[in-house]
Parts: C-alpha cells; sequence; structure tokens
C-alpha cells in the first residue's frame, strides 16, 4: 500500500528485540568485492551495518573500516562484536540519506539490504557517491526481484505485518541502470544464494549433461535471475 513505509522506528523495535539478525558475513558479497579491489589499507564505509558482520571481517583483512548507523542499539551491538573479535571499527550514528562525512572520504562504500528500504533509491546512491572517492568503489547488494520472497513480502507488507514496514525488490537490470545514472562504471555484477529449493536441483546428480547445463547457466546472466540476493559494484 502506498503509505507504508520503512521508518527508524521499525527498526528501532526491531534491534531491540532477542530474535534479530545476529552479526551474519556476507562471504559471497565481499567475496566478489576483493574480486575487483584489493581491501588491505582502503578506507571503507557501511552504511546501514545492522550487526556489523561484515565490516569487522573487513577490519580482519587489514582494512580501515567505518560502521554507521542510526540505530543506537546496532552501533552497541557492533562496538561489543568488534571487540570480541579483537577488531578495530569505527562505529558513527548517522542517516544514509545524509552522510556525517566530507566529500570523497571513502575508498570503497557498500551495504547490504540496504536500499531495497528507500523510495527514491538514486537520492540514497548519490549520497554515497558524494563521500566516495574519485576512482572509488560502490557496491550494492539486495534481494533479487523475481523470487516467491517478493510475493510474500509483498503480501506482509499489504497487511502491514512486514519487520521493516515497507520494502521493494531490484532485478539486476535495473540495479546496473541505477549505477549509470549516477555516473557509476559498472565493474562487476553477480548474484549468490540460489532462492528456495533451486539448490536442490542444482545439486541433483543426474549426469554429465545435467551438470554442464547448471555449469553455462552459471557462467551466464540467467544466474541472476535466480539467485537469492544481486548485487552491483560500480567504479567512480
Amino acid at each position: 500500500m502506498s503509505d507504508k513505509t520503512s521508518t527508524k522506528e521499525h527498526w528501532q523495535s526491531y534491534w531491540k528485540t532477542s530474535n534479530h539478525q545476529p552479526p551474519v558475513v556476507h562471504e559471497e558479497m565481499l567475496s566478489e568485492l576483493q574480486n575487483a579491489v584489493n581491501v588491505k589499507e582502503k578506507k571503507i564505509l557501511e552504511v546501514g551495518a545492522g550487526m556489523g558482520g561484515d565490516s569487522v571481517r573487513l577490519a580482519k583483512l587489514d582494512a580501515k573500516v567505518t560502521a554507521v548507523d542510526y540505530i543506537d542499539e546496532a552501533l552497541d551491538a557492533i562496538d561489543e562484536y568488534a571487540k570480541k573479535q579483537k577488531e578495530d571499527v569505527d562505529t558513527v550514528r548517522g542517516d544514509t540519506r545524509e552522510l556525517p562525512f566530507k566529500d570523497e572520504t571513502f575508498d570503497i562504500v557498500f551495504h547490504q539490504g540496504l536500499l531495497e528500504h528507500f523510495r527514491d533509491p538514486l537520492a540514497i546512491l548519490n549520497e554515497h557517491v558524494r563521500v566516495l572517492k574519485k576512482g572509488g568503489y560502490l557496491l550494492v547488494d539486495v534481494p533479487q526481484k523475481y523470487t516467491t520472497y517478493t510475493i510474500k513480502k509483498k503480501i506482509a507488507i499489504f497487511r502491514g505485518t512486514w519487520f521493516a514496514g515497507w520494502e521493494r525488490a531490484f532485478s539486476i537490470g535495473e540495479l546496473e541502470e541505477l549505477f549509470r545514472q549516477e555516473g557509476l562504471t559498472v565493474v562487476r555484477s553477480y548474484g549468490w544464494g540460489y532462492y528456495g529449493k533451486l539448490h536442490l536441483l542444482r545439486n541433483l546428480k543426474l549426469g554429465t549433461w545435467y551438470e554442464q547445463l547448471w555449469r553455462a547457466i552459471e557462467k551466464s546472466r540467467m544466474k541472476l535471475y535466480l539467485c537469492w540476493c544481486i548485487g552491483v559494484i560500480g567504479q567512480k
């Protein structure tokens, strides 16, 4: 419904519950990032960092990481997790729509599961490009549009039961076009996590022809329409 939106109050409520997401490390996403750029000694910003699993992992790789979020509970959780992991992550309270950093501050800006919560994605990306150095990299990782997860999500949003209040999804083409509109060069597009029972189909042992078929799919853009999440890495 048009009046639904994702608000700060939704996230405050979410992070105060005991069943919120733990410090997840998105291995596939970080692998794609490292295939595009050497993260060592790079100044990296994670926007909407949640529990900070990815930020802490990048700190372990000798990156200089800043995690920004506008929920105090999330920032406290990142501080606690980083301390347990004996890593340094600078946590900053701030809004993704108006980041508290100067122009061209970071070598890399990234976020996972953030852009889909905003109705004007270009405004969000524009702010992230602003704090990115010339030649720097922006990575955006979001839910893939063509899954039954999207249908379930829309039903929950209509009923007013979606945990985040409101959320959208993107196809890989839509995400790439947003990057181009921001003047970014698309360096890498990827997908990860076969949705639902697709991973079971992928691993059926039906012979050489079947394995060759899936290998061909995985080398083509078709895979990007079968995955749980997709991402684009662009260079400024």
